[in-house]
């Protein structure tokens, strides 16, 4: 691919990625720390409040909050456009909506909100950095970005609100 082709051409070549991060791999042992937590409340509904129910509720509540990190995120990127899968949870994006791209250190936010706010972190996909896939990432996300209407992909400041002078 040569830097004289036409953008479509080029997104047209780009491969969609996928990729997994399970977070327990690398701290194995606070999943003990889960199960303990999850089996205390569990043993608290039953005998406390003398309720079966309660205790299964209480250890569901323990695990659906802590899935991420045990059961793990399934992340995409694709010609339509991103996505983050934990168990039946799923955020996804068209690049059509991207209105602002913020990186970290740990990974790319693509929101569809114009301006920084408190909405900010309900909204929007955050695509988590693997092991040693950042500059795939990075790459696919400005690739496929280009299939957005807005220029977020291409700004230095990534989409971001500028300051007042």
């Amino acid at each position: 691919m040569s830097g004289d082709e036409p953008v479509e051409a080029q997104n047209d070549k780009a491969e969609a990625i996928r990729w997994r991060i399970r977070p327990s791999d690398k701290d194995p042992q606070k999943l003990i720390a889960i199960g303990a937590a999850g089996v205390l409340a569990f043993l608290i509904g039953l005998f406390l409040f003398k309720n079966l129910l309660l205790g299964f509720v209480g250890f569901a509540i323990i695990f659906g909050s802590t899935a991420e990190f045990w059961l793990g995120t399934s992340f995409s990127i694709d010609r339509k456009g991103a996505s983050a899968r934990t168990g039946f949870s799923i955020s996804a994006i068209e690049w059509t909506d991207v209105k602002r791209v913020l990186r970290d250190s740990n990974g790319i936010k693509l929101t569809p909100l114009g301006k920084a706010g408190t909405m900010d972190a309900f909204r929007g996909v955050y695509l988590r950095y693997g092991k040693d896939n950042r500059e795939a990432i990075e790459r696919a996300v400005v690739d496929f970005g280009k299939h957005s209407d807005n220029d977020v992909v291409d700004r230095p400041d990534g989409g971001r609100d500028r300051s007042p002078d």
